[in-house]
């Protein structure tokens, strides 16, 4: 049995029977685990109130190495969002965010710069607003963290630079394909490659300086959506909860 003391975030929790939790965590050491937290919902002394959605703070995880489902002992928070938690816009990007670290990354896998990512994320919401410019660059960085990012500069297939008429994002070949090497799917005009070639080149603490029309932005989306579906082969939960928000 090895036991583990990490800083960590809450990405969801499951009730699980009369008093237990079902915990998925993503670690700064040790990656995303899932766990067991046996009386959580009765208990505030071992796992006090940080043990919810977007919860930081330090875990205390046992278990075998490389096993499912670990037990966690306790969970100190060290830190709250409470400005996020007052607005549902902020939750729902929020919610959005952890459900896509849960699918894109694997269990057991140190991933240091998505755990600073996250927070950075989480922080900007707390202090500011809910921005659709602010989740295209957090889905960029993402994708480029866990090895998916996208060819936005150059052609996928040839390598030469990209004119401002039939190019093609192609989701097999992971990029943007010239007209001359004829790609296969979504045709992308140079205003759009341009707000999301930015997008991935900005850091995500400066994503104030990134704002971008309505329908460009929904342009961007809809292009970074593909992507994730794609990979994931399957539509995210929180993406129809911020549909709906939008649409009211």
């Amino acid at each position: 049995m090895q036991k583990v003391v990490t800083p960590a975030i809450v990405l969801r929790t499951v009730d699980y029977g009369e008093a237990d939790r079902v915990v998925t965590l993503l670690c700064q050491s040790g990656g995303k685990r899932s766990a067991l937290a046996r009386g959580a919902r009765k208990s505030t002394r071992r796992f006090g109130a940080g043990l919810a959605l977007f919860g930081v703070g330090e875990a205390t995880l046992a278990g075998r190495p490389g096993a499912e489902l670990a037990t966690l002992e306790g969970f100190h928070g060290a830190r709250g969002f409470p400005r996020l938690l007052q607005d549902v816009a902020k939750v729902a990007h929020g919610g959005y965010a952890c459900e896509l670290v849960r699918e894109l990354t694997p269990p057991h896998k140190e991933e240091p710069e998505v755990f600073a990512l996250l927070l950075t994320l989480l922080d900007l919401l707390d202090g500011g607003t809910a921005r659709a410019e602010t989740l295209r660059i957090f889905e960029l960085q993402l994708l480029a963290a866990v090895g998916l990012a996208p060819t936005l500069d150059r052609c996928v297939e040839c390598g030469g630079e990209l004119d401002e008429a039939g190019q093609v994002f192609d989701l097999r070949r992971g990029g943007v394909v010239c007209a001359h090497c004829h790609g296969h799917g979504k045709i992308l005009d140079g205003e759009t490659r341009r707000a999301l070639l930015r997008a991935q080149e900005l850091d995500l603490a400066r994503a104030g300086e990134l704002t971008l029309p309505p329908a460009l932005n929904a342009a961007c989306r809809d292009i970074l959506s593909a992507v994730i579906f794609d990979h994931l082969g399957k539509p995210l939960k929180s993406v129809e909860f911020i549909a709906k928000l939008n649409a009211s």
